[in-house]
C-alpha cells in the first residue's frame, strides 16, 4: 500500500507550530509567589504570550509601574524565583508593580543590545500590556526599566505617544554599547515628550555612569528630566552584570544593594510630583 506524503506547506506549518509550542514551554517556571502577587499570561501577538507578575498594594493604587528587567529579560531566576530587584518596595508605597517576562517566542531572552528591544514586535507586546493594566487600574502608568530594560523603556517612549503614560524611569541605564548594539545612544531621545527620571550608581561597573549621564542630557523635549546619583550601599550583596556571561563579574552597585529603600522612595516621590534629591548616599 502506498502512503501519501503530506503537502510540504502543511508539514512546515505543523513543524513551526511545534517549535513555537516548544519555545513557550522553555521559559523558566515561576514557583514562588508572595502575598498580593498574581501571574497573568497575556496574549500579545498571534501565537505569542507574555507573562506578567502583578504585585498589588493593599490600598487603591496611586499608579502602575510596568517594569522591564535587565539581562536577558527573564522574570524568573534559574531557581524559579521572581527577579523583582528593588521593585518589591513599590507596592508598599501604594503602587501596583507589573513585571514583564520575555515573550514566549523569545525563549533565549533579549540581552542588552538586542535589537528586539527596539522592534515593532516588542512595541506591540508593550501596547497590549498597557491596555491590560489600564483596564484593570485606570490610573497613570509609569514605564520603568533597569539595565538593558532601559533600552525597552526608552525605545517605547520615543515612538509611542500615549496619554495614559505619566513618565519613564531608567535605572542603571545602558548609555552606550557602541554602534553595533542598541542602547540609549542609538535612540532618538530628543523625541521623548514624557517626564523622565534617571537613577544610576556612581560605582556601577556593569553600566557606565558617565555614559548614562551624557544620554540623559539628550532629552531636550521632555518637560522634566531628573538624574539621581547613588553612592554607597551593601557591598556584601552582589548581582551578576550579565546572567549569561559570568566573565563580566558581579556588582553591589548595579542593583543598588543596601540603597533599595532610598531608591524606591525617590522614584515614588518623583512620580507623585514631590521634589527628589540629586544624590542618594552617605
Amino acid at each position: 500500500m502506498r502512503v501519501s506524503k503530506p503537502p510540504a506547506k502543511n508539514f512546515l506549518a505543523v513543524l513551526l507550530g511545534l517549535l513555537i509550542a516548544g519555545c513557550a514551554s522553555a521559559l523558566p517556571e515561576l514557583k514562588v509567589l508572595g502575598p498580593g502577587e498574581e501571574v497573568v499570561t497575556l496574549s500579545t501577538r498571534p501565537g505569542v504570550t507574555v507573562r506578567l507578575l502583578l504585585i498589588t498594594p493593599n490600598i487603591d493604587p496611586k499608579g502602575v509601574f510596568i517594569f522591564f528587567l535587565g539581562g536577558e529579560g527573564y522574570l524568573v531566576s534559574p531557581e524559579g524565583r521572581p527577579k523583582a530587584l528593588y521593585t518589591r518596595g513599590l507596592p508598599g508605597r501604594g503602587f501596583v508593580t507589573t513585571l514583564v517576562d520575555v515573550p514566549s517566542d523569545r525563549p533565549f531572552g533579549m540581552v542588552g543590545g538586542d535589537r528586539f528591544r527596539t522592534g515593532k514586535e516588542h512595541l506591540e507586546d508593550v501596547k497590549k500590556i498597557i491596555d491590560f493594566v489600564h483596564q484593570k487600574w485606570p490610573v497613570f502608568i509609569f514605564l520603568i526599566g533597569h539595565s538593558a530594560g532601559t533600552t525597552s523603556v526608552a525605545y517605547v517612549a520615543t515612538v509611542l505617544k500615549d496619554h495614559r503614560i505619566g513618565g519613564v524611569v531608567l535605572t542603571g541605564a545602558l548609555g552606550d554599547l557602541g554602534p553595533k548594539a542598541v542602547s540609549l545612544a542609538t535612540l532618538p531621545l530628543h523625541t521623548i515628550t514624557y517626564p523622565a527620571l534617571f537613577i544610576h550608581h556612581k560605582e556601577d561597573p556593569c553600566a557606565n555612569f558617565e555614559a548614562a549621564y551624557q544620554q540623559h542630557r539628550r532629552l531636550i523635549n521632555s518637560p522634566k528630566v531628573n538624574f539621581i546619583e547613588v553612592l554607597g550601599g551593601n557591598r556584601s550583596i552582589e548581582i551578576p552584570c550579565s546572567p549569561i556571561d559570568p566573565s563580566r563579574g558581579k556588582s553591589y552597585a548595579h542593583g543598588f544593594s543596601g540603597k533599595e529603600r532610598e531608591v524606591v522612595a525617590a522614584i515614588t516621590d518623583w512620580v507623585s510630583g514631590k521634589p527628589v534629591p540629586d544624590r542618594i548616599g552617605p
